[in-house]
């Protein structure tokens, strides 16, 4: 969900580059160009039934923010006997090529039994608009799929926000019928505290001492909450753990440091809440979490080192670049920072710890990725709460993955050199593998309800 600032010399690289091809791709870029100029296809009630959906933008057209949603076809091939399978980007995923996906659809495409059983196409939308605008818009786009893929049910993968697109659509019974199954990969289900602005500004406040530390991690938060308010508004906490603190105003004594009112009437999101006592068929739903490990999950005397010794190490190779706009490192500055936020005196005791976040992978705790039950998210405050968790998952099936982050499961990055190989924690007997064929296995042999009672 994170998105950097562009450089400005990869810009400028990127556009050049596009120049020499020019000639060698003008066919296929003259094809995509016409494919975009087509008239949308959510507009008006077709009358025949075609599965033939434009191509990708590319170039200035894919910088353009988009005004409604629209569905592209990954090949031109006919969808035959093929199934839908469609992908459905996280934060600023709209601006990319492909959307993001191009590593997972090349590694799904290559196995002959996926690439022979399904045909892929992307969704793309506005994921800086709320998603009271996005909602509507996608329901409207999984019918035109569904009509023009001649009423097949729909695979749906989607990363991160893309997941809260696809659950809220789904509240509609119509638009539920036509999906056949939802993977989601770090979504947000219950929020994250990361979207709370008073409780982070509180956190800082309560947490960091120095007043240059203060300052940085302040600016840096008003500056992305500025940026992304819908964020605020539509995935901070829904409280289900009872974690949020009611501690009302609060001022650092510098002068951009942090301040703030931090009350539950402000904080809370009930509209995240309210949307559980809504029907939602979570059995369709393999849900995937992850967490990146840190500091606060060793003993307090391996902390003090790691916070000490350790820090001009993570200053120069962890912060430096995060500051530079590098994802991965933004995503373990954030890892911590959620790690850290301050609950309720009456959470940190249930949980045992007063580091309930722990488990996030730079944006999501793993208790909202894979969507516990209500008054479930201090069972995975720690690792060695993780067996406790899987009795009361009730999603069709959930994964948690030690020491990947937002971004691993569509790009595949392992920090700290780790194995490309990854283990599920949740279920720690199975083999470890890539992320990407944990994702097809789970596709192409998705677990009924029968074997995971057997596997329990």
């Amino acid at each position: 969900m994170y998105h950097p600032r562009k450089n400005i010399i990869v810009r400028f690289a990127l556009t050049a580059l596009s120049i020499a091809l020019l000639g060698i791709y003008s066919t296929g870029l003259a094809q995509a160009e016409h494919s975009l100029l087509a008239p949308n296809p959510l507009n008006g009630k077709l009358s025949f039934v075609s599965s033939d959906f434009p191509a990708p933008p590319l170039g200035k057209t894919l910088k353009k923010k988009p005004s409604e949603i629209r569905i592209y076809e990954y090949d031109s091939k006919p969808l035959g006997d093929r199934t839908p399978f469609l992908l459905v980007h996280g934060l600023r995923g709209e601006y990319y090529p492909t959307f993001r996906w191009d590593k997972v659809i090349k590694h799904f495409n290559s196995d002959t039994r996926f690439a022979g059983e399904y045909k892929v196409y992307m969704l793309r939308y506005d994921s800086t608009a709320r998603l009271e605008t996005t909602v509507p818009q996608f329901r409207a786009a999984i019918d035109d799929l569904y009509q023009r893929t001649q009423e097949r049910p729909i695979t749906v993968m989607a990363l991160s926000m893309g997941g809260n697109l696809v659950y809220e659509g789904m509240l509609n019974a119509d638009t539920d019928k036509k999906v056949r199954l939802v993977m989601t990969l770090g979504t947000p289900f219950r929020g994250s505290p990361l979207f709370c602005a008073d409780w982070m500004n509180y956190s800082i406040y309560k947490n960091l001492c120095f007043p240059w530390t203060r300052v940085d991690h302040t600016v840096a938060y008003k500056f992305y909450f500025e940026r992304n308010r819908n964020l605020l508004q539509d995935l901070g906490w829904d409280d289900g753990d009872k974690s949020v603190p009611d501690v009302g105003p609060f001022s650092s004594h510098l002068p951009l440091g942090p301040k703030g009112d931090l009350t539950l009437q402000d904080t809370v999101n009930t509209r995240l809440a309210k949307l559980e006592t809504e029907h939602f068929d979570k059995k369709k739903l393999i849900a995937y979490g992850g967490y990146l490990q840190n500091p606060y999950m060793l003993p307090h005397s391996e902390r003090v080192v790691e916070n000490t010794i350790m820090a001009p190490y993570t200053t120069v190779f962890m912060k430096g670049p995060a500051h530079l706009g590098r994802e991965h490192p933004v995503l373990k500055l954030l890892n911590k920072q959620i790690s850290t936020t301050v609950p309720s005196k009456s959470a940190a005791e249930r949980a045992g710890t007063q580091f309930i976040y722990q488990l996030n992978d730079g944006i999501t705790p793993v208790a909202s990725a894979i969507f516990l039950p209500k008054n479930c998210g201090d069972l995975v405050s720690r690792e060695s709460d993780l067996p406790k968790a899987k009795p009361v998952v009730d999603v069709r099936m959930a994964r948690v993955f030690k020491n990947v982050d937002h971004l691993t499961f569509i790009d595949g990055y392992r920090p700290l050199r780790a194995p490309t190989a990854v283990r599920d924690e949740l279920n720690p007997d199975q083999a470890a593998k890539p992320m990407f064929d944990w994702m097809l296995t789970d596709l192409l042999n998705p677990p009924t309800d029968e074997n995971r009672i057997a596997e329990e």
